[in-house]
């Protein structure tokens, strides 16, 4: 007798298998899914354990039979069709940075871990291993997201194309918290108010170039360094005040057919979202900063043999090159390294988006409404306000512990007062208590003529002056 001889066969109708239980308890079920060159029936095998596992695979591969999509899922794994949906879907949907981002991700943390595997084997449990290798790999609350909602999106492509029936990210649980801390390694770390005066300095002993009206419009307007860069001075109002941002410096990546990055292109366009388009007041000192940029560069365009094209009229770019382009942030990167090394500053992890973090928390040191703040960063979201550009450094802490402990110190010396007053009421009562009648008047009498006599000196002191 063979070891697995059959002990229950289910029949099925045309098109969908057949289903048996083997002697060992294991159920099996088996679909016909096209015919060789000679005209003979080639079968698949499925497993599982209970007779609704294995007829629930039948039906997913009788689906993908009738929808002729079985061949492309039987020879593509899961890392192939879902680097197709991305190429063909994803990249046209958005802007070539978050593709280059979208993609990025997707080979560093998805990919490597199930792309081999066929769409169909991957449950809920395979994409919640992803999700918790990652969690383990102290990747931010941010990451980690990104890759399920991305696989998120790819899985109901597929439910679309009726390569599966269910999405297996739906029950998948991210319980972690956001580990992304403000140390001293922060790539955007905000300057400290010490640091900050010595880049301050540095900036004004380095006035030859473009580099302080730059970094005053990022440290103390808030700007992001593309922005600043696409600024032109039909942008810049100095009766109101005010600084228009409108557009932004970016580079767009050039993809081949694999997803892969083959260039970068400089360009201005869009700002990063609809709300970073705004017109915010800025400083006096930017204000005068920018005045004395545009003094300077009327006079180079006067006495600078370099300098090729007219720098000040309104459509110029406010930080142009010599012959009028638009700056690289590559560019502006590699001068400003440069300046951090020549005065001792690249110690200290200064950026220029540092900058931008910068200028929000000296607005929340000034405890200002985090709204406002939004407003002038161009944040679309306030939470991103508060959470991202809020990691004020130890001196204001301390600084505001040491209000709130003198704060504490006026309400002791208060409820001090407060303990003595009620001690010498009671006192006043007391005596008051145990006193006759002869003895009050005579007190009554005494206080009287006190008073009298203090009147009569204010008056006196009235009469001489």
């Amino acid at each position: 007798m063979a070891k697995n001889k059959v002990v229950n066969k289910t029949k099925r109708t045309n098109g969908e298998g057949s289903i048996f239980q083997r002697k060992d308890g294991r159920w099996v079920g088996t679909i016909t899914i096209g015919y060789d060159e000679n005209g003979q029936q080639k079968k698949k095998s499925v497993y599982g354990k209970n007779q609704t596992e294995v007829a629930k695979k039948l039906s997913e591969i009788s689906g993908r039979i009738k929808n002729n999509s079985y061949e492309i899922i039987e020879h593509k794994t899961f890392g192939e069709l879902m680097t197709e949906w991305l190429l063909v879907f994803k990249k046209s949907a958005v802007t070539p940075r978050t593709f280059e981002g979208i993609i990025r991700n997707f080979r560093l943390h998805v990919e490597p871990i199930i792309g081999n595997m066929k769409i169909y084997e991957i449950d809920t449990y395979v994409v919640q291993k992803v999700i918790n290798k990652l969690i383990d790999g102290n990747y931010s609350l941010n990451v980690i997201k990104k890759n399920k909602h991305l696989m998120a999106q790819f899985f109901e492509y597929a439910i679309d194309n009726k390569w599966i029936t269910e999405n297996p990210t739906r029950k998948v649980l991210i319980k972690v918290k956001d580990r992304k801390v403000y140390s001293g390694q922060e790539k955007y770390k905000a300057i400290t108010p010490e640091v900050r005066t010595k880049f301050l300095e540095a900036l004004n002993k380095d006035e030859a170039n473009f580099l302080k009206p730059l970094c005053y419009v990022l440290l103390f307007a808030g700007l992001r360094i593309g922005e600043a860069i696409a600024l032109k001075w039909k942008n810049v109002n100095f009766e109101n005040k005010t600084l228009k941002i409108e557009r932004s410096v970016t580079q767009i990546p050039k993809f081949d057919s694999d997803g892969n990055v083959l260039s970068r292109v400089t360009v201005v366009g869009d700002t990063k979202t609809t709300c970073s388009v705004r017109e915010i007041p800025i400083a006096d000192i930017v204000v005068d900063t920018l005045k004395a940029w545009k003094e300077k560069q009327e006079n180079r365009e006067r006495t600078n043999r370099d300098v090729s094209a007219e720098l000040t009229t309104p459509s110029s770019f406010v930080f142009a090159n010599d012959d009028g382009s638009v700056r690289t942030y590559s560019g502006c990167r590699m001068i400003f390294d440069r300046f951090k090394r020549r005065h001792d500053l690249d110690k200290y992890n200064i950026h220029f988006h540092g900058l931008r973090h910068t200028f929000s928390n000296m607005l929340f040191e000034m405890n200002e409404n985090p709204k406002v703040i939004q407003q002038l960063l161009g944040h679309r979201d306030v939470k991103t306000t508060i959470t991202v550009y809020n990691s004020v450094d130890n001196e204001y802490i301390r600084n505001t512990t040491e209000k709130f402990n003198e704060k504490l110190k006026q309400e002791k010396l208060y409820e001090d007062e407060k303990r003595r007053q009620e001690e010498v009421k009671t006192k006043k009562n007391d005596l008051l208590s145990t006193m006759t009648d002869e003895e009050y008047d005579d007190l009554l009498e005494q206080l009287l003529k006190e008073r009298k006599a203090r009147k009569k000196c204010e008056k006196e002191e009235d009469m001489e002056m």
